[in-house]
């Protein structure tokens, strides 16, 4: 079987999925028509479209697999991540990407709120006072979609996107992230929050990272929604202040998160063993230099604060063309995907991104109309 997916092949996967969400909670809508009524606040139909999604998208990932002939394990990368230590940087990733990101989310808020927009399920709406809700939103609104979301935009869509770069596939697949929830007000953060996803299940070479900072993401917002309510009328408090502190909170917590996410590089970056050393010839040789020494001496001792300036020389290459292109090359590296360039047929990306975005667009009118 193949262990490899082309653009093209991710573009229409991604459309089944949409077609599978909508025929499988259209089915569940009939079903549950004559059920009226709410659970904690939130509509019946409400909690169970939740879960219908998450059961729909598995459906179709596993049947396109089976008609497209490709190992779905081996392209998802259904398996440990090799660096264990990673795991401790997954908490701080998760934190810094909701901090850097709300702003974006708020900023999505007020300008669609000033329009007239209302629309989109909200946890918000449902009564957390006994526990079990909690943890039944935990399980339905945190974990299967963690699950079910990360199994398809990053185990399948993002590998295909990315024969054609790596770039290209972290942007698209972010975009398509944001239009799969079909949520005008989250359409800022979740595309943001899926190049993150993107790129941690790129330096990675395992999807279970993703879904675990998935689950954290989506357990941490559930958790200032249930317990700590506090935090949003803080907020409010804040008044004209509010851009100045989003602005800064955008600042500070991206720049935090884009030195997280390098450190998450460097834990996972193979040891270099030195390469070839011929003293007696004055050359010392590894992969990427060739430094010509006089006889005698050795090289200079390393820099134990070299990791530190490193990561600040990498955030400020960011700022230049030539930062992004090694950026680029060494995503593409680490992706251990197949090169199939820009000559493979990009068609069904292409509808993907187009009908989605439509589907976006009749949401947003559809909530400027209530």
């Amino acid at each position: 079987m193949r262990k490899d997916l082309l653009a093209g092949e991710s573009g229409s996967l991604y459309l089944f999925a949409l077609c599978g969400i909508s025929i499988l909670s259209n089915i569940f809508y009939y079903l549950l028509g004559s059920v009226g009524g709410s659970f904690a606040g939130l509509s019946v139909s409400g909690w169970v479209s939740y879960a219908v999604t998450q059961v729909a998208i598995v459906l179709v990932v596993w049947a396109f697999s089976a008609w497209r002939r490709y190992d779905l394990l081996a392209v998802a990368k259904l398996r440990p991540m090799k660096d264990p230590r990673r795991w401790l940087l997954l908490l701080p990733i998760s934190v810094f990407t909701i901090v850097a990101f709300l702003p974006v989310s708020m900023l999505f808020q007020v300008l669609l709120g000033s329009m007239g927009y209302v629309g989109g399920i909200s946890a918000s709406a449902i009564d957390f006072s006994n526990p079990g809700v909690f943890f039944l939103a935990l399980f339905v609104i945190a974990l299967l979609p963690a699950f079910g979301e990360e199994l398809l935009m990053r185990g399948n869509v993002l590998p295909g996107l990315a024969s054609r770069g790596a770039l290209f596939g972290v942007f698209v697949s972010a975009f398509l992230f944001s239009m799969l929830h079909n949520n005008p007000l989250q359409t800022g953060y979740q595309f943001c929050f899926g190049a993150v996803l993107a790129v941690v299940f790129i330096l990675s070479g395992s999807l279970v990272p993703c879904v675990a900072v998935h689950f954290l993401n989506n357990f941490l917002s559930l958790l200032m929604t249930a317990y700590i309510p506090e935090i949003d009328g803080a907020i409010a408090s804040l008044g004209a202040f509010n851009w100045l502190t989003g602005t800064a909170s955008f600042v500070i917590g991206t720049l935090a998160l884009v030195l997280l996410l390098y450190a998450y590089y460097r834990l996972g970056k193979p040891k270099s063993d030195g390469g070839f050393k011929v003293v007696s010839g004055g050359v010392v040789f590894d992969e990427y230099t060739v430094t010509a020494y006089a006889d005698g001496k050795s090289a200079p001792k390393r820099d134990r604060l070299a990791p530190v300036k490193d990561a600040f020389r990498f955030v400020g290459s960011l700022f230049t063309k030539r930062g992004w292109q090694r950026t680029e090359r060494e995503l593409f590296l680490a992706s251990g995907v197949q090169y199939y360039g820009k000559s493979q047929s990009m068609f069904g990306v292409w509808i993907a991104m187009a009908l989605s975005a439509a589907y976006w667009v009749v949401a947003l009118v559809m909530g400027l109309a209530l």
